[in-house]
């Protein structure tokens, strides 16, 4: 376990990954953390401040760290601005005569040199001579390498009391295997279960599970980018910010240091899904969305498997693009900068809908959540967006003429050994099954109404009547038992509103609007009230939930009011 931790440390990056690291370390460990990172502000060298007791001589002290990434080379000791020893010299000559609380001023002052790796050998003797030189009755330093603190991290914060053998050996294992995506997510979902199974009643408890899932995620994403494979990494993202959000749920609302820890921690594992998401679409996918079925190339396999995969990656583009505007939001960002985010990501996804034919219609029902979400975010663009109209007319006539083939059309199956299997046979029994249920028709339905598009609305009501009189059209929503189960999916919940009639997308909304007035149940879910609405969003994509009506219902409703 502390090799695993060593090696994790040393490929942290300085700014917003190790230094963010710290300061949960060093609060576990029973120090005060009063200065945190910031950026845009003078720190003369002090990346950290905390006072805690030395472990060695019991006393109380002022601990000023200053931290670098991996390996302390001759470049990262003295070469340039950034370099360690200046930093070192400014704490010195600049903060520790003006920067230091009033309250902490006649404490012993511990100056920290901290880095995820080591000390190269050259600069050894060099770095030893400066803290011999410097040191005095006053000031004194320490070396915080990733061996001390892997040792710390072993001793806090995943200390055996916290993470037990078995726990350890699903950690173990879902790291070394980031490679093999689904094998290490399986580990790493063992590990968030056990961990959360209960909730602890202390919200100190609670804290100390939310680190352990933040620091958890952390070292599965560095080893991911190191093995050049990330996608372990954003699923135990999504997965490790949805359980601490159950966590943090039960203390909304009060003003205690435990919830400012805890929305602390969750504000850092949004970052890094962000962080993840933004390396995969922005980096990998964005440069390839402009050619032709370069995504679907890439992804390879037989054809199910690019369509599952495009599906689910424009999901995540939409995913992205909304938590995106969410911060933007919460930033309090002027409406220009929230609407040229909104519109960078719907151009990705455009773009990649037009070049990717896959993408003309989902193989199962499943992945109407994508396209909901998708539209969710276009719905959120500026006037200047693309035109997400020609993208429900092909899906209209790919639906239509796949239904009249009876092959290639979408079914209510999910299984992937049923998918690849389908259609087992043009039998209308089978077709009956395997059509049974649709969400994707009345979504394409509504939405193409409230945009005008009334030949896509004629032309998917003459394919209900025609071929799929039997299925059952219907949308999904919370229901009062969603708040126990969305965010972990452990039982069934919510509502289905059934029986909406094709022909007619204003009456389905209006439908939609009468259900989200007399249950509401949506303003209810803590995620909703807290105003992080993008992790219900989170769920569903996670979850392979339906995206709640609620998000786009009043949308279209207002948009056929102005018709």
């Amino acid at each position: 376990m502390k090799q695993i931790l060593r090696e994790y440390l040393a490929e942290l990056r300085e700014r917003e990954e190790l230094d963010a690291i710290l300061p949960d370390l060093l609060s576990e460990l029973g120090f005060h953390v009063y200065s945190r990172p910031q950026r845009g502000t003078t720190q003369h060298g002090v990346d950290i401040a905390a006072v805690g007791r030395d472990p060695e001589d019991g006393l109380r002290k002022l601990y000023l760290f200053s931290v670098k990434r991996g390996d302390l080379t001759r470049q990262d000791w003295d070469q340039g601005d950034q370099a360690l020893r200046p930093s070192l010299n400014q704490i010195r000559d600049a903060y520790i005569p003006t920067k230091i609380p009033r309250k902490y001023a006649g404490l012993p002052i511990v100056i920290c040199l901290v880095f995820g790796g080591g000390v190269r050998e050259q600069i050894q003797l060099e770095v030893r001579n400066f803290i011999r030189t410097n040191t005095t009755d006053a000031i004194t330093y320490e070396e915080w390498d990733g061996d001390k603190l892997a040792g710390l991290l072993l001793g806090g914060l995943l200390r055996e009391r916290v993470l037990p053998p078995a726990l350890q050996t699903s950690f173990r294992k879902a790291v070394a295997l980031v490679d093999e995506p689904d094998v290490a997510y399986r580990h790493f979902s063992d590990l968030v279960s056990r961990l959360t199974r209960e909730i602890p009643a202390k919200p100190v408890g609670r804290v100390r599970a939310a680190r352990q899932l933040s620091i958890c995620c952390w070292v599965m994403f560095v080893w991911g980018r190191s093995a050049g494979n990330i996608e372990a990494a954003y699923r135990a993202a999504e997965l490790a910010m949805l359980n601490v959000w159950r966590l943090t749920a039960p203390s909304i609302g009060a003003k205690t240091a435990e919830i400012t820890a805890l929305n602390a921690v969750l504000g850092q594992l949004v970052g890094l899904h962000l962080t993840v998401s933004s390396e995969l679409i922005d980096q990998k996918v964005t440069p390839l969305v402009e050619n032709r079925d370069a995504l679907a190339t890439a992804v390879g396999g037989t054809g199910l498997d690019v369509n599952l995969a495009l599906f689910d990656l424009l999901g995540r583009i939409a995913t992205l693009g909304l938590w995106s505007v969410w911060l933007s939001m919460r930033n309090q960002q002027p409406i220009e900068e929230v609407n040229r985010i909104a519109d960078h990501y719907i151009a990705v996804g455009l773009s990649m809908i037009e070049q990717n034919s896959a993408l003309t219609l989902p193989v199962s029902d499943e992945q109407t959540t994508s396209v909901a979400l998708f539209l969710q975010l276009w719905s959120r663009g500026s006037s200047e967006r693309g035109d997400i109209r020609p993208w429900l007319r092909s899906m209209s006539r790919r639906l239509r003429h796949a239904l009249a083939l009876k092959r290639g059309y979408t079914t209510c199956k999910s299984a992937y050994r049923e998918l690849l299997a389908h259609p087992v046979d043009s039998s209308d029994a089978y077709f009956r099954e395997a059509t049974a249920a649709s969400t994707l028709i009345p979504l394409l339905v509504i939405w193409a109404g409230a945009l005008r598009e009334d030949d896509v609305v004629a032309q998917i009501a003459e394919v209900k009547g025609r071929y799929l009189q039997h299925c059952t059209l219907q949308l999904w929503t919370v229901d009062d038992s969603s708040e126990a189960h969305i965010y972990i999916n452990d039982d069934q919940h919510g509502r289905a509103i059934m029986d909406l009639p094709v022909s007619d997308p204003s009456t389905i909304v209006a439908v939609l609007e009468e259900v989200a007035q007399k249950y509401g149940d949506l303003a209810t879910l803590s995620a909703i009230k807290a105003d992080w609405w993008p992790l219900v969003l989170t769920a569903c994509r996670h979850w392979r939930l339906p995206v709640p009506t609620e998000f786009y219902s009043s949308i279209l409703a207002d948009a056929f009011s102005t018709s």
